[in-house]
Order: C-alpha cells, then structure tokens, then sequence
C-alpha cells in the first residue's frame, strides 16, 4: 500500500474551480498525484535528453580534435 501524506498547495482560483467542476470530489487527490507524477516524469527525461546531448556535443568535439591530430601525423 501507498503511504500518502496531506500536503497543502496554493493553486490560482480558476485552476481549482476547474478541478471541481471536472474531476469528482474522491478522485481529486489521485487526478493531483498521477499529473505532479507524470510532470516529474517529464522533467527528468527533458533533464536527460539535455545531458545527452551536452556529452553528444563533448564527444563531438573530442573526435574532430582527434582526427584533426590523427591527420597531421599520419598526413591525411
């Protein structure tokens, strides 16, 4: 079973009169839980997707230097 803990947020007032009016009461907190669940999701693969790309650049980087020094030596 899920440990819940209550938690209290300020929300803009249309924000939440929306929420009433479209999600059922009992089913608020689980409607919050599972949309902060995926946003966090969200977040860590946009966090992902910027560090693979800094390293892609590194790496890039790295081998044109390497190739460029490759090519000096050997004369290609």
């Amino acid at each position: 079973m899920i440990t819940t803990e209550k938690v209290t947020v300020s929300l803009p007032k249309e924000i939440v009169d929306t929420l009433r009016k479209e999600i059922p009461r009992r089913k608020r907190s689980k409607f919050i839980a599972e949309t902060v669940k995926n946003q966090l999701k969200k977040m860590k693969k946009q966090a992902l997707i910027k560090a693979y790309k800094e390293a892609y650049t590194e790496i890039e980087k790295e081998n044109q230097e390497f190739d460029g020094v490759i090519g000096e030596h050997f004369g290609l």
